[in-house]
This record gives C-alpha cells, structure tokens and sequence, in this order.
C-alpha cells in the first residue's frame, strides 16, 4: 500500500489518536476519509487549517453515513449483528474487542512507519500488516501492536544488513589474502627461477672455459 497522502493522514491519524484515548467511539477508514475530502473538494495532499477542522468535527459530530451510525447503535446497544458493508474495523458485541481490516493495518503501518522516520515500500507495508493480528482489546493496543511490529522489521532489516557487510568484509579479507598469497609464491617462484638460470649461466661459463682450454691446447701441439 502506498503511503496516505499528506491532508487526509492527518485527519486519519488525528482520529485513531481520539479513538485510541477513548475521546471518539469510532474512527473512519482512510477510504471513508477521501470519500469525505471529494465531497468537499478538499486536496488530499494539502489541507488547511479550517479544512482540517471541518473534517474533523464532521467525523466525530456523528454524521456519517447511516450505515455507520447503525454500526455504532449496533455496538452500543450490544444488541445487532454489524452488517458486511460496515468498516471492517469493529467493535466485537461480545467482548468489546475490536476487529481490524487489513485495509486498515497497511494504512496505519504506512502513516506509523512515516512518523517513526521510515520508509517502507509497498511490499514492505503488507508484510509488516499481514504480520500483525486482526483482533485487538482496544485501538491503543492497536497503535502499539503496530508500531512494535514496524521497529521489530527495521531491526531486522538492519541485522540482514550488518550480516550482509560482515559476510563481504570476510569475503574481501579471505579474497586479498588469496591474492597476497599467490603474488608472494608468484615472487618465491621468480627468485627461483633467477636462482637457477644464474646457475645456468654459471655452466655454460665453466663449460665455454673448458671447450676454449682444450681448443688452445690443440693448436699448441698443432
């Protein structure tokens, strides 16, 4: 999931705080949320001030759609089943836990992640998502499962990195060793070498000597 646009993560996030801390019983989805800035033809990416509030006073004043003010009657009144076309993130009748859509998981890991100092990409924001459960006490216990699971992926990624740099630094030490090794035998070899052919050159002198004093010697009894 890509990360929420500046205006509309601000009212998201605003909301699930009021929620979380109990000052609001339900807060929208991001979806809900652009569906309300489209209606207003308010610029997801930059919001003013009085827009901000606007929204914000539209989504805790009660006045969603009929649907949502039937859910929140429904969980109050612990007396209705929530209906599918509900939000997916819900208040359970029978425990009052919550039930978070994955929607909702990507959207907050994407907007927690950015406040955190992360950036994660979308394959990165559905593996953390899809790594968090479903059900939770509260929307605080929510916040916390998903900003632990955000530090518990970065801490990892930068062990697979730190890992990654240990195994090349290795790799670089054995490889230039390897090389230092076959440049000090390349060097042994060639004194060898020198060592013989001076050894050589040494014969063939002795030899020369020997053939030129045996020549001189012919041409004396000649």
């Amino acid at each position: 999931m890509s990360k929420l646009p500046s205006g509309l993560r601000r009212v998201y996030n605003t909301l699930y705080k009021r929620k979380a801390t109990g000052l609001i019983s339900y807060a929208p989805t991001p979806s809900e949320i652009k569906d309300y800035f489209e209606s207003q033809e308010f610029d997801v990416n930059n919001i003013t001030d009085e827009q901000f509030e606007q929204a914000i006073s539209y989504f805790t004043k009660g006045e969603l759609s009929t649907v949502n003010q039937e859910y929140f009657d429904a969980v109050s009144s612990d007396k209705a089943e929530v209906p599918s076309s509900k939000p997916e993130a819900k208040a359970s009748p029978e425990s009052n836990q919550i039930i978070v859509s994955g929607a909702d998981k990507q959207a907050l890991v994407s907007s927690q992640s950015s406040a955190l100092g992360f950036s994660l990409t979308e394959e990165e924001t559905i593996a953390v998502a899809d790594s968090i459960d479903n059900v939770f006490a509260d929307y605080s216990a929510f916040i916390s499962s998903v900003t632990n699971a955000i530090k518990g992926y970065i801490a990892h990624k930068f062990d697979t990195i730190e890992n990654d740099l240990e195994s090349s630094t290795t790799e670089v030490r054995e490889y230039l060793n390897a090389r230092t090794n076959q440049l000090n035998q390349k060097v042994s070899n060639f004194a060898d070498n020198v060592k013989a052919i001076q050894t050589d050159t040494t014969a063939i002198r002795n030899n020369l000597k020997n053939s030129q004093t045996t020549i001189m010697a012919r041409f004396r009894f000649t």
